[in-house]
Order: C-alpha cells, then sequence, then structure tokens
C-alpha cells in the first residue's frame, strides 16, 4: 500500500512519525472516513468542514486547503490505482516533546490511506443489521461537541462487547439512557411518517451522512426531528436505520431480539437510500 505523508507518497511500510507526535502521546489527532465513488470525493466539503472546526479547537493549525487535500486524497488514489474506495485522512498535532502543551500546534502531520472497498452483499440493504444496546454508556465529548478524534477507547470497549459479526451494530445509549449513537454510525428511526435522530447535544458525533440524510429527508417532505429519545421509542418505531460514510444506509430489522417493522428495509428507509446514491456523486 502507498500512502500519502505530508506532502509525499511513500510505501506504508516507510511512513514514519515521531514518537513523541501528540496525536500519538496524547490523543491530540482528527481523523476522516470517506468514501470515493468512480474517482469522485463524496461530500468532501463537509469532510473538511468539520476537521477544520475540530482543529480550530485543538489548536491545531490545518495547513492544506480543501483543494489542497483534494488534490492529496486523488494522488493516494492514484498510487493505489483506486477509483472507489474507502480512504481515511488523520491530522495529527504534531511533535512537542514529552509533557502537557498549552500552544499552538503549527506543525501537524497528514496521512492519507487508501483502499478497496469491501464487497457489501445485497442482504446488507434489504434485510440490514441487528442493533445491540451497549451496556457501557457514550462518553461525553471531548469539548462542546464530539470530535472524530484519536480517543477512540469508548468505541474499543463497545466493539469488544458485540464482537466482530458483521451483521450486529452496537448502540450507545447515554448516562441518562437516551439513545445516542452506534459504534461507527448514527442512529435514525421512523414513526408515522416522521424522521427522527438523537440531538447532537445528547454527545453524538456529528455525522456528515447524517446531515446529508436530514437534508435529502427535508427535500422529500419528511418531517426531520432532533431530540432526546429513549430505547423505547426504537422499540415501537415503523423503521429503524444507521448511517455513515462508506456504508450509506443501512435498515436495522431488529434491536436486541425485538423485530423492527416487517424485519426489512422499511418503504421511507428504501426512498432515502435510492435518493442517496443519486445525490451522493
Amino acid at each position: 500500500m502507498k500512502v500519502f505523508l505530508d506532502g509525499r507518497i511513500v510505501d506504508a511500510e516507510k511512513a514514519v512519525i515521531s514518537p513523541f507526535d501528540h496525536g500519538f502521546l496524547y490523543g491530540l489527532g482528527l481523523f476522516e472516513t470517506m468514501r470515493v465513488y468512480g474517482g469522485h470525493i463524496a461530500l468532501l466539503e463537509k469532510h473538511y468542514e468539520r476537521l477544520r472546526k475540530a482543529a480550530e479547537e485543538l489548536g491545531i493549525v490545518v495547513t492544506m486547503t480543501r483543494e489542497e487535500l483534494r488534490f492529496a486524497i486523488l494522488q493516494t488514489l492514484s498510487a493505489n490505482g483506486l477509483e472507489n474506495a474507502y480512504v481515511r485522512v488523520d491530522l495529527t498535532a504534531g511533535d512537542k516533546g514529552l509533557g502537557a502543551y498549552a500552544g499552538i500546534y503549527d506543525e501537524p502531520r497528514w496521512l492519507i490511506f487508501a483502499k478497496p472497498l469491501p464487497d457489501f452483499p445485497s442482504s446488507l440493504y434489504e434485510k440490514g443489521k441487528r442493533l445491540q444496546i451497549l451496556t457501557r454508556p457514550r462518553n461525553s465529548p471531548e469539548g462542546e461537541w464530539r470530535f472524530k478524534s484519536h480517543h477512540y477507547m469508548n468505541n474499543r470497549f463497545g466493539k469488544m462487547e458485540i464482537g466482530n459479526d458483521p451483521n450486529v451494530e452496537g448502540l450507545f445509549l447515554t448516562e441518562s439512557g437516551c439513545i445516542a449513537e452506534g459504534i461507527v454510525s448514527n442512529v435514525f428511526f421512523v414513526s408515522e411518517d416522521t424522521l427522527y435522530t438523537p440531538d447532537v447535544k445528547t454527545g453524538i458525533l456529528p455525522g456528515t451522512r447524517r446531515e446529508f440524510v436530514m437534508e435529502l429527508a427535508e427535500e422529500c417532505g419528511i418531517a426531520v426531528r432532533e431530540g432526546w429519545y429513549y430505547i423505547e421509542h426504537l422499540m415501537v418505531a415503523d423503521e429503524v436505520f444507521i448511517t455513515n460514510a462508506i456504508q450509506e444506509i443501512v435498515p436495522i430489522h431488529a434491536v436486541n431480539e425485538k423485530t423492527i417493522g416487517e424485519g426489512t428495509i422499511g418503504a421511507v428507509t428504501r426512498q432515502l437510500l435510492e435518493l442517496y446514491r443519486q445525490r451522493i456523486i
């Protein structure tokens, strides 16, 4: 695999970052996971803006413009012979030695990976996944809102709890028992033709696909509500689905052992998935 590291394409095994980088020592790093369709980097502007806002709050200078980042991603794709791909962009704080640092990180490091997309079976978009409620609650966000950061321990605990079954996604609840988000996804449910999703103030990641799906729903005349919801709302919902950048929109056929709807993709979920695929490129 070839990777992009600070302006150069190098072999992955030769990509070296200082052991004193604060992204490694203290988790002061940010990342974005993107999907590329035929060379088109989907929702790059949303990804870049989320990265920029989080970096600004952390005091990390974003040393690439959006167009420079686009070019760097395209370079990485070309070096790996890919047009449809999973891309991860990492921005780490950089080397400031040992110890806490209160200043501006003005020499961050950029690392970009690209790999082929996994093969998703058709059943993923017809039956979907089972949502399993996690015993460990969602931790509180790092700042006023949750960053997509290198601080991934809560997600790690969630993944350890559900194991590696690709047909199961873990669902975090807040400390007060409200629905939060999946381990690697945002959660939506449909009741009486209204689309509901947890408010960002619950401590969830403001997902790029979450925002995009809400925009699509409003285009279709579907009412969208953000708020604080409990697991009972999911259990009686007509439809439940999750979103993320790589898997798009995935229906949920059951929450724990409770079947949702007919146990297959619902009408609203199907409508949004079809429109998503029309508009994403």
